[in-house]
């Protein structure tokens, strides 16, 4: 989202009129599910996609034309054959896409975009609420909360959350701070007075852990930040934790490998690689993190390596049922034999299991 947010960003900044297509709704076989965005200033596409081919084309048309007109729509994608809406496509799918008119002299919507690409480089938990009614939309609103926060806990404290973008009188504003559950989805349209919004978090929970910054680390790095994960790269070593060497990296720490909850705490949500230089490092990292609640545990190395490392880190107390949570060797069988080949194989597995296609234990 955040190449979205900084090409609306610049084109505010010069005044220019802009368009937020959306797709707010699919069905069947789509190019682009719900959620997926572009913006489209008046020569033309200006960042991100809402799937490509036929719809995108149509979609920047009509997004031209709504900066022209200055006003929103909204049109219905049929993607059948000979349909009445048929737009030469046979994916066999519907597609609803919104076209919010942002005006360029918007301060407020600049205010707005400007808070929510901030706390997307400082990690906030926070939600971009989008008006899409068929009209007299509200435009951008943004709901921030506290580090470390969960809103959708029913027990969640208020106290330090935020909400600007809409007006502060407005009933839905004040029906949207009355329930703030509402605003804290990953990807949801609901109707709340007589205006149905889309919430889009900015910043989904859980970093990426990779230990070691060899080769595999330098080339995982970019592949993963450009598929919005938040890299944290971790080594022993200072010359393998020049930020230089990681490009996209959310941060990166020179580690205690003997004592890597010094330096990190891996929670729930958080993914892990493990490639350090040698293995009995790789062992040692392991060994602790399968006393964390990761997500994901990939380890990388042949066959032969993991039995053997798996044999040592039994004589530590693990038992298989914490041996089968790591996935080694780590990364789908494509084939790959590069470090950047290794990186694609990586990143394809982390992204199922993101999306719960792929369980994050061992297969077979």
């Amino acid at each position: 989202m955040d190449p979205v947010l900084q090409a609306l960003e610049e084109a505010l900044l010069k005044k220019e009129d802009t368009v937020l297509a959306t797709v707010t709704a699919s069905s069947g076989s789509t190019p682009r599910g719900e959620g997926a965005r572009m913006l489209v200033g008046l020569e033309g596409r200006l960042a991100g996609t809402v799937g490509g081919g036929a719809v995108e084309l149509h979609s920047i048309a009509i997004a031209q034309e709504a900066i022209r007109e200055r006003r929103s729509n909204i049109h219905h994608f049929i993607l059948n054959k000979n349909q009445i809406e048929d737009i030469g496509m046979i994916c066999g799918g519907n597609a609803t896409v919104h076209y919010l008119f942002l005006a360029g002299d918007n301060q407020e919507t600049l205010e707005t975009v400007q808070a929510a690409r901030q706390a997307i480089r400082q990690r906030q938990p926070s939600w971009l609420i989008t008006d899409i009614s068929q009209e007299d939309q509200l435009g951008l609103a943004l709901f921030t909360a506290p580090q470390g926060a969960n809103p959708a806990d029913p027990d969640f404290d208020q106290e330090g959350w935020h909400f600007s973008g809409f007006p502060p009188d407005h009933a839905c504003t004040r029906a949207l701070l009355a329930d703030p559950q509402l605003l804290c989805q990953r990807g949801r349209t609901f109707d709340l007075c007589d205006h149905q919004f889309y919430v889009e978090e900015l910043v989904v929970p859980g970093l990426v852990y990779i230990f070691g910054g060899g080769h595999v680390g330098q080339a995982l790095t970019p592949v993963l930040a450009k598929v919005h994960f938040a890299v944290v790269v971790l080594d022993d070593r200072p010359e393998f934790t020049d930020p230089a060497l990681f490009p996209g990296a959310y941060d990166v720490k020179l580690c205690d490998l003997d004592h890597i909850d010094r330096t990190v705490a891996i929670g729930p949500e958080d993914f892990v690689c493990i490639m350090t230089r040698g293995h009995s490092n790789d062992m040692v990292v392991q060994d602790q993190v399968l006393k964390t609640p990761a997500r994901y545990i990939g380890v990388i190395g042949s066959r032969h390596k993991v039995a053997t490392i798996d044999k040592m880190l039994r004589e530590r107390g693990h038992s298989q049922a914490d041996l089968d949570r790591s996935i080694s060797p780590i990364g789908l069988d494509i084939g790959g034999e590069t470090p950047e080949e290794i990186a694609v194989s990586i990143a394809a597995q982390m992204i199922a299991v993101r999306a719960g296609k792929r369980e994050a234990r061992r297969q077979g």
